[in-house]
């Protein structure tokens, strides 16, 4: 059960929906090291486990079993100075890879492209393919 909570909150393959602004958006390409890497932990729990109420009992007294794992997952913020002036905090999906390998893949790349919403810059995309190779 923790672990389908865990999954509606930080799913795997969410389908970002300002994803079709890579064809309709303005691109903006952003130098790699303008972003700042946050990081969050969670815990996984492997399928078909213990009974729910023993792992409930073991969470009380703060005892971890072997088959959860802690993971690490990433986001990536840049600001942008939009026409009238204004800062804009963009923020990236979640990206489920520890910061090294995010650190690491985004200084191979060099520049990350983001595609805004012409009429409202609250609506962007991030081209993040490059962590998929």
């Amino acid at each position: 059960m923790l672990k389908q909570l865990i999954g509606l909150l930080f799913p795997p393959t969410r389908q970002d929906p300002n994803a079709g602004l890579k064809t309709t958006g303005n691109r903006i390409t952003v130098n790699a090291d303008a972003f700042t890497i946050f990081t969050s932990n969670y815990y996984e729990e492997a399928v078909n486990t213990e009974n729910l109420e023993v792992r409930m009992l073991d969470g009380l007294i703060d005892r971890q079993a072997d088959h959860v794992r802690e993971r690490e997952i990433c986001y990536l913020s840049c600001a942008y100075q939009a026409d009238n002036n204004t800062y804009i905090e963009l923020l990236s999906p979640y990206i489920y890879k520890d910061r090294v390998t995010v650190n690491f893949l985004m200084e191979k790349h060099k520049q990350i492209s983001i595609y805004l919403n012409p009429a409202d810059c609250g609506e962007y995309y991030f081209d993040l393919d490059f962590l998929n190779a």
